[in-house]
């Protein structure tokens, strides 16, 4: 089957009143778009709707719908609740030949899209096109990605009915990070400070709502712009578990992925264990199911000490002891790691200076052991032919200067490490050289640059593209691989496609996704129709079986059985 292009569709409305009442053109000014596009027609929505209300209790049955469960509005704005829908019909009547069958899709404007090959996060680590998601979850598949809450704090939610909407144009904005993102001008992101904008709205410099991830220890953490924390992700699909009642919160339990992978932080990969069972389940995995940690230490010291006891075996082990010391500080093929110890020693944690703080003050406040230290320390320097004085001025000196620790390599090394400490790791330095960048070290927040997402350039995408969109009803939000938060595709237009022979005003279910209201306008465009042709009759058209819902006149029509 092939679809059809705007010349068939204007010499079919024309000649066979295919589309009647019928626009040549795009009517664009003023109302979202409708009439003939390049491979469609958009299709108007008229003023009256039945909205779906559940004062009642009454239970949606499709064999036999309620009337109680509508409330009948006539009007030029239909305000559709949140998380329901509403029942309309469209202005054109449509008669469909007998070689073709016709699919209608919701409109870009109501849907807000992506081109088909922006890229979503997701919560098991990938990050999928829109386009490929959609493919998928034809197949059943689920997916779960990142959102804000009701209260601007990073949340796990489950992304529902990706789907391809139409043809649509495209502006592309460009972030700090180097991603690009291609959206319908009025696609809704999320600002830096909670507040929302139209993609048309943006402009270079605006900062946006970041999504920052970094593994921590093999797992990946989420950045929350809140407190500026990380969290690990499968806490948060462990939260999603707890909140759709998959298990309950339990003190004194471990949040476990089933399959071992940390990064598949799918709410289905994450259970509650006990955290004995969980210690014991890993130590299984690592050591065996007969593995006992404190036995195998007890084996260990058990067995040094008795081999301590003969004094020709501590002879032979302590010199095999010094020999691989001498060894280790000596010998070339050791000097990475040699490097690696001393870098280490020298960028030591709070813990460890706290530690030897404390050793030196005990040290110091016996007498006799201040009596002593002084005493060796005269006894190294009496030695000293001039050589030792030297050295230490040398050492000193570099320390204070090191040519090659400009403000440049700081100010990169920072920008690497995003802190104080791990930029003196990386330049092999003690973090007091820093003091020589005052200005420099106190401008920066020990954080990663960038913590803001930010607008560097925008410009519009020439002709039409495909776009996709899905829907997050928990959220009304999801976010991008980019690194940003965009709003929620929300509104949903469901119809049957329409068969070959079929005719008449089409009824329409529009379905509000989101956590807000949505407003819909009366006689202007809200769907678009696509036309394709096979390249013979069918056997049997809607009109020859006498369908129920054949010759639909102006009013919305109820499932019939």
């Amino acid at each position: 089957m092939t679809i059809k292009s705007d010349r068939w569709i204007r010499k079919m409305a024309l000649e066979k009143k295919m589309i009647e009442p019928f626009e040549d053109r795009q009517v664009r000014k003023g109302v979202i778009s409708y009439g003939l596009s390049s491979y469609g027609y958009d299709l108007r929505v008229a003023d009256d709707f039945k909205i779906f209300t559940n004062v009642n209790s009454t239970v949606i049955d499709p064999k036999a719908f309620d009337e109680r469960s509508f409330v009948d509005y006539k009007g030029p704005v239909c305000v559709v609740p949140p998380n329901s829908f509403a029942l309309a019909r469209t202005v054109e009547y449509l008669r469909i030949p007998r070689r073709v069958l016709t699919v209608c899709l919701g409109k870009s404007t109501y849907a807000r899209c992506f081109r088909g090959d922006q890229r979503v996060a997701l919560v098991d680590g990938t990050a999928p096109t829109l386009e490929d998601m959609a493919a998928r979850a034809q197949k059943g598949e689920d997916f779960w990605g990142y959102s804000l809450g009701a209260h601007g704090r990073v949340i796990v939610t489950k992304l529902e009915a990706p789907r391809f909407i139409g043809r649509d144009s495209l502006l592309e904005i460009e972030l700090d990070n180097g991603e690009l993102v291609r959206a319908t001008p009025d696609h809704v992101f999320i600002r830096r400070d909670g507040s929302t904008s139209e993609a048309h709205e943006l402009r270079a410099g605006h900062s946006l709502m970041p999504l920052y991830r970094q593994l921590v220890r093999g797992y990946e953490s989420v950045y929350q712009p809140l407190n500026g924390h990380l969290i690990p992700t499968h806490r948060l699909s462990d939260e999603w578990n707890i909140r759709h009642g998959v298990y309950p919160d339990g003190a004194g339990e471990h949040r476990h992925h089933r399959d071992h992978n940390r990064t598949n932080n799918r709410p289905w990969n994450v259970c509650r264990m006990l955290a004995a069972d969980h210690i014991r389940h890993h130590n299984d995995e690592s050591y065996g199911p007969d593995f006992d940690p404190d036995e195998h230490s007890a084996a260990i010291r058990d067995a040094l000490a008795r081999l301590a006891k003969d004094p020709a075996w501590k002879e032979r082990f302590s010199q095999a002891q010094r020999t691989r010391a001498v060894a280790f500080w000596h010998d070339p093929k050791h000097a990475a790691a040699r490097d690696a110890l001393l870098a280490e020693r020298q960028n030591i944690g709070p813990e460890t200076r706290e530690a030897h703080r404390q050793a030196m003050i005990a040290r110091y406040a016996n007498p006799a052991e201040r009596e002593r230290q002084s005493g060796l320390m005269r006894a190294a320097w009496s030695r000293d032919d001039g050589s030792r004085r030297a050295k230490q001025r040398d050492v000193a000196r570099h320390i204070r200067l090191r040519e090659e620790i400009t403000e440049k390599s700081v100010l990169a090394a920072l920008h690497e490490a995003g802190s104080i400490r791990g930029a003196a790791k990386l330049l092999q330095c003690d973090r007091s050289v820093f003091r020589r960048f005052p200005e420099l070290v106190a401008a920066f927040p020990g954080t990663k640059t960038g913590r803001n997402h930010k607008v560097v350039a925008m410009k519009e995408l020439g002709g039409l593209h495909d776009v996709y969109c899905l829907t997050v009803p928990e959220a009304g939000n999801f976010a991008l691989d980019a690194g940003c938060f965009v709003g929620n595709c929300g509104i949903i237009v469901n119809v049957t496609p329409f068969e070959p022979e079929w005719e008449g005003h089409a009824t329409l279910e529009i379905s509000n996704t989101t956590p807000l209201p949505a407003k819909i306008y009366a006689n202007e465009g809200l769907c678009q129709v696509l036309f394709f042709e096979s390249d013979e009759d069918c056997e049997t058209s809607y009109a020859d079986k006498k369908g129920k819902y054949q010759n639909q006149p102006a009013a919305i029509v109820l499932p019939k059985m």
